[in-house]
């Protein structure tokens, strides 16, 4: 595989559970790849969504998931030369920027499962105009719509 085939880390969208899809070749260690790709995460958020759902699968992976690992892997060699600059700025300040993403599994997963009506939420807190914190995750409720979903997600960003 070339290493300049993917520009992004994954496709585009959540990656649904594909119970019925082909077992995994196991061609490696899926869990220990998760866990070097979830070391790296930390300082390559770029790849942080990606990761995450990737790791959903660690107990019983298939060949979808299999293949959206090494995309990952080869999104990481074709951009080593990237990564965070981080710049102070000259006003000591705090911000928060976050999102939710509103049941963003339900087209993905079977609609009986609990957590395909989950939303998502991302946040990021910079100090200095300096990327200190972000994090990706399901939210603990369900959300009965956009705005509650926003509303948990801004509870999330500000613990």
């Amino acid at each position: 595989m070339n290493t300049t085939d993917h520009e992004t880390p994954a496709e585009h969208g959540a990656l649904g559970s594909d119970k019925d899809g082909e077992s995994g070749e196991l061609m490696f260690n899926y869990k220990s790849i998760i866990g070097m790709l979830g070391y790296l995460d930390h300082t390559r958020p770029d790849i942080k969504f990606a990761v995450s759902q990737c790791a959903r699968f660690s107990n019983a992976p298939k060949k979808s998931n299999e293949v959206a690992v090494k995309r990952i892997v080869s999104y990481l060699l074709g951009t080593k030369t990237k990564g965070l600059i981080l710049k102070l700025s000259k006003f000591l300040k705090i911000d928060c920027y976050l999102d939710a993403d509103f049941v963003g599994l339900w087209s993905c997963e079977a609609i009986q499962d609990p957590t395909c009506v989950k939303s998502r939420t991302g946040y990021m807190i910079c100090v200095a105009d300096c990327l200190v914190i972000w994090k990706s995750k399901l939210q603990t409720e369900t959300a009965l719509s956009t705005m509650e979903a926003d509303y948990l997600a801004l509870l999330m960003g500000m613990r």
